[in-house]
């Protein structure tokens, strides 16, 4: 085995050597190389656009019939008659001839006008950038006049994005189409007739936002009021009997006392007032006396 392995060796290193090449080959270099393919041809479209973009030496004549013919076919499109399903169906039948799959594909409220009406319409995918972009065009140039309003890119990985749209699509009234088929079989068209085609706007000027406040958004919250707690009312102190001492009595058949009050003293018999306060008894032991609160005693 190791004379085997002695002269063999040379030619199991090559074959090691040819299938790491072959490994790295298709792991590495391969997806590297699609992926710059596909920036390349990113780029390239990309150059293509602006180069169209810069591109002003067309004359005023050429500009006036490009105009023309893309207000004629705008007009061809928007004499598309168009329903929910129909759009729904349309956009399904595009992406599924674009290769990509459609998430959340759904049309909002309608919003018309005396003069048109449009159909919001919005979907999610996640696939490869330039299919994305392919299906967006396939959307623009299909039978249904349509205006993007939102694209909403994310990378992730592999080359793909996650893609969220929102478009309208748009269409004619039918009092706007018969006038405008009156209009386009007249031979000329006058100067009112031409004004009857504008549709006055009114608006409030209530609605307008002030362009030097804030948004609402911004505005400071206002604070809500404090809570005023009704503070318990104060209970005045109870009155209480004036302090007035017992210094004696003195019996007999008209038993007189003797008080004391605030450094004063005054001998008194039964019926007296003095000091407001009422002698109502003079017993052997005790005085009773009455004031505005009621009746009480005094005792040695």
């Amino acid at each position: 085995m190791k004379m085997f392995l002695s002269r063999k060796k040379y030619s199991i290193i090559a074959i090691v050597a040819v299938l790491l090449t072959l490994y790295a080959l298709f792991w590495f270099v391969v997806p590297t190389a699609k992926k710059v393919a596909e920036s390349f041809s990113m780029a390239r479209s990309e150059i293509k656009m602006s180069e169209s973009i810069q591109n002003v030496d067309a004359s005023p004549d050429s500009l006036i019939a490009e105009y023309n013919k893309v207000s004629t076919r705008i007009k061809k499109y928007t004499n598309v008659q168009v329903t929910s399903s129909k759009i729904l169906t349309f956009v399904h039948d595009i992406a599924s001839k674009s290769g990509i799959v459609l998430n959340d594909l759904s049309t909002g409220e309608t919003h018309s006008s005396e003069t048109e009406f449009e159909i919001p319409v919005s979907f999610k995918t996640n696939d490869s950038f330039l299919d994305v972009l392919r299906f967006l065009k396939e959307l623009e140039n299909g039978m249904f006049c349509i205006r993007v309003d939102d694209v909403s890119l994310n990378r992730e990985e592999k080359g793909r994005v996650s893609a969220s749209v929102r478009f309208s699509v748009l269409s004619r009234n039918a009092n706007s189409l018969g006038s405008a088929v009156a209009l386009k079989n007249s031979s000329s068209l006058s100067l009112k007739d031409m004004l009857s085609l504008l549709q006055p706007q009114e608006f409030s000027l209530d609605s307008l936002r002030d362009p030097f406040g804030l948004p609402k958004s911004l505005l400071p919250k206002p604070k809500p009021a404090p809570v005023k707690v009704a503070k318990p009312k104060e209970l005045p102190p109870p009155k209480e009997h004036p302090p007035i001492t017992l210094d004696a009595i003195l019996p007999g058949n008209n038993p007189v006392a003797i008080l004391k009050f605030r450094g004063e003293s005054a001998v008194v018999s039964v019926g007296q007032r003095i000091w407001e306060v009422t002698v109502v008894a003079i017993k052997n032991d005790c005085v009773i006396l009455r004031d505005e609160i009621g009746k009480f005693e005094l005792k040695n």
